[in-house]
């Protein structure tokens, strides 16, 4: 199996987050025991628990630090990861001091939590899978977290854990006690759009409405292909863009996925079946009608011929090129997939659009709404300090009333460089935006209503997306937030969630091999290297290889989460 497809398998199931590993040390010798109150340090102790208290002695937190990939300090700053806005402010507001146990490339930080994790060694505090919160619970070897939530967390930071469902919180409860405090994934930022040049539509004579069908799409692929949309006299555009990494849990840059799920297709996802039983989306019969539609359309050549070999980062090379005029993919693709298209010909006009299903509704798997997950090792001292800030820091994911504005003035400081590298989000943190937006947009609310950061995108949309070429990459963005994000919007968007988003005993030894079973079965059917009717081999092929274990396995998590 390949890097690439053991990546895959990851992203369907715990979407690839960066872990943050925190120490906490501070200046008191006691500790709370499983069913105590946490103690505050020397001084502090006759104290009311608050969950923004000041501590009159310093604490000093320990962390372990992943250095963000890209980041540009304001100019004749003399910032640093370590010294900077946000641990001066902590300093000032908590009396918290921030030390960095470690620091690591991004990309290889979660490798080094990982090793921590399994060779039972972990700091006091850090961030975590849900796998490795399973192994470390089952382990005994975390502290008791009921307590110190009841009492520290804020109420914003209850809610947004509320927000989720009563579920949410379940996944980090074990023998009814609290163990872990998850980081939040909000709905709707990977709903799944398609992107059409609309010159091209006006030159081959096509008018679409905004929510579209399979047909509409067919109709398109199969005129930009044949007609000249370009008008340069040769037949040298393309159809419909793939890459190697053609279906997903959700949807990625130039994927199938929106074929899939206007078929009420749900693959790399846990569902319900008509008896209300677990099975695994891909071995669906809906999953067999969207194969055979994407096989129709591949030998009919409207499908890229190469797109099994297609990288993911190389989405956008036809399109920027002006040989492609169909894309698909997130809500926020334009960054990726369009830029360079105006860039390299300003007179390009893109729209997003709805792939709808036959009942009417635009199905759209979202992520695993829990992000990693903060635990504290058994024993550890003052956990109480590292919920004062997530508390801090969910008031800035939610701008709350007073919230600090750090950086707002520097578009260059990665929000990363902060402390706490997660966020802590409400469900409707995306949505809600894009309705602010839309209202300014008609009217509805006026500009100095809007939150600081949305002025500054309602002043850019103001500018209109023609004066914004000059700049593609704004340009790109505010289509994102005014464009898709209107059609997010829509009624007819329906959330789908898998009924399972973590890993079995089974899956650990052999949810690879059954991805890799899957994703070259899927492929063969699709460029006709395998008759339709393999997609009944793969099936119980599949089962027999583990998957009935597996999904017994689901089964039995997803009741003992009721």
């Amino acid at each position: 199996m390949s890097k690439r497809q053991v990546n895959r398998v990851k992203r369907t199931f715990i979407p690839i987050v960066t872990l943050l590993a925190l120490t906490v040390s501070g200046c008191s010798d006691g500790s709370g025991g499983d069913d105590a109150v946490p103690k505050q340090p020397a001084g502090n102790a006759a104290e009311k628990p608050d969950p923004y208290g000041k501590y009159s002695e310093p604490v000093t937190v320990n962390l372990g630090y992943y250095t963000p990939a890209e980041n540009k300090w304001p100019e004749g700053s003399k910032d640093t990861l370590t010294d900077n806005h946000y641990t001066k402010l902590i300093e000032e507001k908590f009396n918290i001091k921030i030390n960095h146990a470690f620091e690591a490339p991004q990309s290889g930080y979660d490798q080094k939590v990982s090793l921590l994790v399994s060779s039972n060694d972990i700091p006091d505090f850090l961030f975590v899978s849900q796998s490795d919160y399973n192994l470390l619970v089952e382990s005994d070897m975390l502290e008791d977290l009921t307590q110190v939530y009841d009492h520290y967390a804020s109420p914003l930071l209850k809610k947004v854990i509320s927000g989720y469902g009563p579920d949410f919180i379940k996944k980090v409860t074990y023998k009814n006690k609290l163990y872990g405090i998850p980081s939040t994934v909000p709905a709707h930022d990977n709903d799944n759009m398609v992107w059409i040049r609309t010159d091209w539509l006006k030159q081959v004579g096509i008018n679409l409405p905004k929510v579209i069908t399979l047909n509409d799409l067919e109709k398109v692929a199969r005129a930009f292909i044949e007609q000249d949309p370009d008008g340069n006299g040769k037949k040298d555009t393309y159809g419909i863009q793939g890459t190697s990494t053609f279906v997903t849990g959700t949807t990625n840059y130039n994927s199938f996925d929106g074929v899939f799920t206007a078929l009420k297709s749900f693959p790399k996802i846990w569902v319900k079946d008509s008896g209300g039983n677990i099975v695994y989306g891909s071995t669906m019969p809906e999953t067999k009608q969207a194969l055979a539609k994407l096989r129709e359309w591949y030998a009919q050549g409207l499908i890229d011929k190469e797109f099994g070999t297609i990288k993911p980062d190389q989405v956008a090379k036809d399109i920027s090129a002006g040989k492609a005029g169909i894309t698909t993919g997130y809500t926020w693709a334009p960054a990726k997939s369009l830029a360079d298209s105006v860039k390299n010909d300003p007179k390009a006009e893109w729209d997003s659009f709805i792939l709808a299903a036959s009942d009417g509704k635009w199905y759209n798997r979202q992520p695993n709404p829990m992000g990693r997950i903060l635990v504290v090792k058994k024993g550890a001292k003052n956990p109480e300090a590292i919920v004062k800030l997530i508390n801090w820091f969910t008031d800035m994911d939610n701008m709350a009333p007073g919230y600090p504005k750090l950086y707002s003035d520097s578009p260059g400081t990665n929000w990363q460089v902060r402390p706490i590298q997660r966020t802590f989000r409400v469900k409707s943190t995306v949505y809600d935006r894009f309705q602010r937006l839309q209202d300014a947009a008609s009217g509805k609310l006026k500009r100095e209503e809007l939150p600081e950061s949305d002025i500054k995108l309602f002043d850019q949309y103001q500018k209109g997306m023609g004066a914004l070429k000059a700049s593609p990459s704004d340009w790109a963005y505010i289509l994102y937030q005014f464009n898709a994000g209107k059609n997010v919007l829509n009624p007819i968007n329906t959330e789908v969630y898998s009924e399972f988003y973590g890993i079995t005993k089974s899956m650990e030894m052999k949810w690879a091999n059954l991805a890799k079973l899957e994703d070259e079965a899927f492929l063969r059917i699709i460029v006709g290297d395998k008759p339709l009717d393999y997609f009944e081999t793969f099936v119980s092929e599949w089962k027999k290889q583990g998957g009935d274990d597996v999904t017994k396995e689901v089964q039995k998590e997803v009741e003992r989460l009721k």
